[in-house]
């Protein structure tokens, strides 16, 4: 098979890359283009199904956008491939959109079953759904959808991929082999990935079929833990495998539900696209997103916000108010008991009534030179479309938002705090883009996130008569609030505007 396919790629890399009559995707994938590119069919199968004992990739169900995206670096270069780009070379705009299209509507047998005992299986699953956050991996689901179905137009589709194929792209991220990984994301996560990491994750994931949607493993009984106490510096919440088999536990579970999908778990209350953990990763977590085992213990306090000392429930409440631009629910409600009961388990083994230097987001020096919207959308264009969109309405796949909308009616509104440059430009610098926090500099940071924030989005709920009122009353203290400004020929916060 090998020496048949060296004979196909030899004859590509001679063909010239001329004009030729347009081919539908099906003719170019089943027959080729005579003279110019040899069948798809041949390596990848008829209907997608891929082969080749793994060898060469499923592509059916791929998104569209994916795969026009794939061959096109394969023309240019910018991936680099033996086989694949003597192949592409031959085709057009036209032949790459039709393929692709071709490829992305079939419906293809999937791979037998991986070979695999059942804690290799339960290792990957960990991996897909948790992932190793300490090592600078997310979860799998975090980028590729929720059952792995790819994110248009850079997320591939996973479930079901040969796992042979999956452990190739691997290692060669991890050696830094393969080529055109966008923003070099792909190469870090799979940095922090071993050797029998990598085997487990393909593995799992090759046994993954559609509509199946991988959650955290549970173990058949609790993890006996036993809380001891620790500081803020370095401290470790309990796994999730600790999480008693009790009515408690119950509400723990359903309190981290929320926090992961609140639009499904609480949809009563949430009032946009977002979740908890757009904004506090790793489950709540990372310490370097303001973690809820953090606030856990530093709660009630004073805000300015509010002028008001604030319980932990009142937090939470004005987070589904301003971030999730909701309703928030009353102090008894089970979403809400859910949540703090989740945030307590968190915090075991913490001392109460110490504020950690993490119950914030680590802070970011004033910027050197003054913030840029300019600058900020060339940062943009070039670390953020990716995930978020030219638009920055995020995207979504399988009816759930995978990467959140950072303005837009989908978004928090003009009273949460991620508003406030000196909010989210500190989040921006440690935590994006997703899996490789540090990577922009501080002006970076602070000039992407007066671009976020110098856009529509929808209007703060402690509106009071008109936005000039609203600004004094609420925004006018704070220099890095764009509410109010004109911007564009706009007032942003003006009803107009939103």
């Amino acid at each position: 098979m090998r020496l048949g396919v060296l004979g196909i790629v030899l004859a590509a890399a001679a063909l010239p890359p001329g004009a030729h009559a347009a081919a539908s995707g099906e003719t170019i994938a089943l027959e080729g283009i005579s003279g110019v590119v040899p069948p798809c069919a041949t390596c990848h199968g008829t209907h997608g199904e891929g082969g080749g004992e793994g060898l060469y990739p499923r592509l059916a169900g791929m998104p569209a956008a994916y795969l026009r995206r794939q061959l096109t670096m394969f023309r240019d270069g910018t991936r680099a491939s033996p086989l694949m780009s003597p192949m592409a070379k031959g085709l057009t705009d036209a032949d790459v959109a039709a393929v692709a299209g071709y490829y992305s509507g079939q419906a293809a047998p999937f791979p037998p079953l991986p070979s695999a005992d059942a804690a290799q299986l339960e290792r990957g699953q960990t991996l897909v759904t948790v992932g190793a956050w300490e090592r600078g991996v997310p979860p799998c689901r975090d980028c590729h959808g929720p059952s792995l179905q790819g994110v248009a137009p850079a997320m591939p589709t996973l479930a079901g991929q040969w796992s042979q194929y999956l452990t190739a792209q691997l290692e060669g991220y991890r050696a830094a082999t393969r080529s055109g990984d966008p923003l070099g994301l792909m190469g870090r996560v799979a940095r922090g990935l071993s050797e029998s990491d990598v085997r487990d994750v393909a593995l799992y994931i090759s046994s993954l079929r559609p509509g199946v949607v991988p959650q955290p493993p549970r173990p058949a009984t609790a993890e006996a833990y036993t809380p001891r106490p620790q500081t803020a510096d370095g401290f470790v919440p309990p796994p999730d495998s600790a999480i008693p088999d009790t009515p408690f536990g119950d509400l723990v579970r359903l309190g981290q539900n929320i926090f992961q999908d609140t639009p499904r778990y609480a949809p009563g209350f949430a009032g946009n696209a977002l979740s908890c953990r757009n904004c506090h990763l790793d489950r709540g977590r990372a310490a370097a997103s303001a973690p809820m085992w953090a606030a856990y213990v530093h709660y009630p306090e004073y805000r300015k916000k509010d002028n008001l000392v604030n319980t932990l429930q009142f937090r939470i409440q004005g987070c589904f108010r301003f971030s999730q631009n909701g309703k928030p629910p009353v102090a008894d409600d089970t979403a809400l008991t859910a949540l703090v009961s989740y945030f307590y388990w968190l915090a075991a083994g913490l001392p109460v009534g110490i504020k950690p230097k993490v119950a914030s987001y680590p802070p970011l020096a004033d910027p050197s030179l003054p913030t840029s919207r300019e600058r900020g959308a060339k940062v943009y264009a070039a670390n953020c479309v990716l995930c978020h969109g030219e638009d920055g309405q995020g995207s979504a796949a399988g009816g759930q938002q995978v990467f959140p909308p950072l303005w837009g009616p989908q978004s928090f509104n003009w009273g949460a705090g991620m508003h406030q440059l000196d909010k989210s430009a500190p989040f921006i610098k440690h935590n994006m883009p997703l899996g490789a926090g540090g990577v922009l500099t501080d002006q970076e940071a602070w000039d992407v996130a007066a671009y976020m924030n110098s856009q529509p989005r929808p209007q703060d709920p402690r509106f009071e008569k008109d936005v000039e009122t609203t600004r004094k009353l609420f925004h006018a203290g704070h220099e890095h609030d764009f509410y109010g400004k004109e911007v564009d020929g706009r007032i942003l916060g003006a009803p107009d505007a939103e």
